[in-house]
């Protein structure tokens, strides 16, 4: 009988699987298709070693390949001859010396990275900072390094392999955004049991609210620095995969979750971030604002007390083998958060300190240059730039949604957990702000830090927050459209700072007109790439064109599907509106 029993568990596991893939729209994949096929484009069109820090992420991953388990301590990390051959490479900023202008060896003949010097370490010059973060991308990144003949390969190429690790990384980011816009638009009982919410009208279905989600997965797209990031070597990767599936996890553990199998990957995802970066320091504290809303809002008061200690044990476990690199820092140093640096080394950075920066002074400076750098920063950062439609155009609308998801009133103790979420975002500004300030107000002439990418991590709660925003601000028979669109905006948007960077980069200082100019500028881009010239036009041009061709088609097709659902007068009885954050 028991055997029987299991033998119907494991019939009715498939299923259970099948219906869930189900209910994914097949606009969601080819989203997630285009954004793979950016991302692979801009691993290319960039420049290698032209990321945020990038040649010092190289570095240390480049040094954790020879010696994974020698952690160096502020200061006393110099950048290895192969990196320092690597920048030799490289003309230092392209907008004083076209690469079109530059000369580069053939793919065939140029050095690997231990022709370029290996792991010998440089003499003088400044020391790799990147010693301040934990070492988990580093140590992924190795591997890579690590293959079997990869050391063989010319350093681009190598480089260019690092990167594929990093787009990895963030290829799950529209599904993550979707999956926990859908939880939260849905909640518990109809996110677990989808026939409890099928009725025949279909006006607010399970597949309706799906389809729906599906906005938040495009916004991701519009934002080309994050592309642009996520399609370098960077540890900020990282970050963003570990948080953003944290993230997604907590708006299950909002709506209702406190299953002990939700609580184990917390822990494993809060730890892995923990273990990333710094700025995943925010989190415990939202796990825990998390998992006391999720229990406060259990049906059975009886059971609560029950209900909310092993999940939150669970969670907290993850916290504390997260925070073992930390506490080191502590012990070791003295601080939470070391200066990479070293010791004295803002002086040589910064000259003597003027002690007279002021936090009145600073506020202004550091909004304005952080609010630019979100979806502006496509450059070095700031040249070329995007222009202010691209920058602040999307960071207005994006902040209206989130502002009506926080004001607009839905279901009873949907604000909350709106603020629980927005929490990341705002925590995360505070922390960066406080660090700059404590640099600032000795070195006025410095505004470190200042970087809008470092909100990346948090997309998945910005990107849910504002398309329930959007829609609960809305009515029905226009939220269709948003999603089509949204996603020819982030294309027009893509297509504007693509064609902007090879005008600037790459096509020669004095232009023959746009038409040759562009000519030009695709050939040096085939001459610079480390990939063959075939390779380089599909990444870079026919892919991401074709996909985007593709997409936009299937979601305006869709789009008109669910604008006949959806714009139906009559609605089902006993079903709730599906906005309840």
């Amino acid at each position: 009988m028991a055997g029987h029993s299991r033998q119907n568990r494991g019939a009715s596991q498939p299923s259970t699987l099948i219906r869930r893939f189900s209910a994914v729209p097949t606009t969601l994949w080819l989203i997630t298709a285009l954004w793979a096929a950016l991302l692979l484009g801009a691993s290319v069109l960039w420049p290698m070693a032209y990321g945020y820090d990038e040649p010092q992420n190289i570095d240390m991953a480049y040094v954790y390949s020879a010696n994974p388990f020698h952690f160096f301590g502020p200061g006393q990390l110099s950048m290895t001859e192969a990196s320092v051959g690597m920048q030799g490479q490289m003309p230092t900023y392209p907008f004083v010396l076209r690469l079109a202008d530059a000369p580069i060896l053939p793919r065939s003949e140029r050095p690997t990275f231990a022709q370029l010097g290996g792991h010998t370490f440089s003499q003088g010059g400044q020391p790799n900072q990147m010693v301040q973060h934990p070492p988990l991308y580093y140590w992924l990144e190795a591997a890579v390094l690590r293959v079997p003949g990869v050391s063989h390969l010319s350093w681009d190429l190598q480089v260019w392999l690092m990167r594929l690790g990093s787009v990895l990384m963030m290829l799950p980011l529209p599904v993550l955004c979707w999956a926990a816009t859908r939880r939260l638009l849905i909640g518990r009982q109809q996110a677990e049991n989808p026939s409890d919410s099928a009725t025949p009208e279909g006006v607010v279905t399970n597949d309706n609210v799906s389809r729906l989600a599906v906005l938040a997965a495009v916004i991701p797209l519009t934002v080309p620095n994050l592309i642009r990031d996520g399609s370098s070597v960077t540890n900020d990767t990282l970050l963003v995969l570990t948080t953003s599936v944290l993230l997604y996890l907590l708006s299950r553990v909002l709506t209702g979750d406190l299953t002990r199998r939700t609580a184990v990957w917390v822990a494993v995802s809060l730890a892995a971030a923990l273990w990333t970066k710094g700025l995943a320091l925010v989190l415990p504290p939202i796990v825990l604002a998390a998992y006391l809303v999720g229990w406060w809002r259990w049906p059975n008061p009886a059971s609560r007390m029950r209900t909310l200690w092993p999940p939150l044990a669970i969670a907290a476990a993850g916290g504390v083998v997260g925070g073992l690199w930390w506490l080191r820092n502590l012990i070791d140093y003295g601080t939470v958060q070391v200066n990479g640096f070293g010791p004295g080394y803002n002086r040589v950075l910064y000259g003597p300190p003027d002690n007279v920066g002021t936090f009145t002074h600073f506020v202004p400076s550091f909004i304005s240059g952080f609010v630019m750098r979100i979806w502006g920063g496509v450059g070095l950062p700031d040249t070329p730039s995007p222009g202010p439609f691209i920058i602040y155009g999307w960071f207005f609308v994006v902040l209206l949604g989130i502002v009506a998801a926080l004001l607009v009133k839905g279901n009873a103790g949907g604000r909350l957990r709106g603020l629980v979420l927005i929490s990341a975002p705002v925590l995360t500004v505070l922390v960066v702000a406080d660090g700059s300030f404590s640099t600032y107000e000795h070195w006025s002439n410095a505004l470190a830090g200042v970087q809008g990418r470092y909100l990346y991590d948090a997309l998945v709660a910005v990107a849910a927050l504002a398309t329930i925003g959007w829609i609960q601000m809305t009515h029905r028979r226009v939220h269709a459209v948003f999603i089509p669109v949204v996603l020819v905006g982030a294309i027009l948007t893509n297509a504007t700072v693509w064609n902007m960077i090879l005008r600037s980069w790459y096509e020669p200082l004095r232009g023959a007109g746009p038409v040759a100019g562009m000519k030009t500028a695709i050939h040096a881009l085939l001459r610079w790439s480390p990939l063959p010239s075939a390779v380089t036009l599909l990444l870079v041009i026919l892919a991401p064109a074709a996909l985007s061709l593709v997409t936009v088609v299937a979601t305006i097709r869709d789009a008109r599907q669910l604008h006949r659902t959806l714009g139906r007068d009559a609605e089902p009885a006993g079903v709730p509106d599906p906005v309840v954050v």
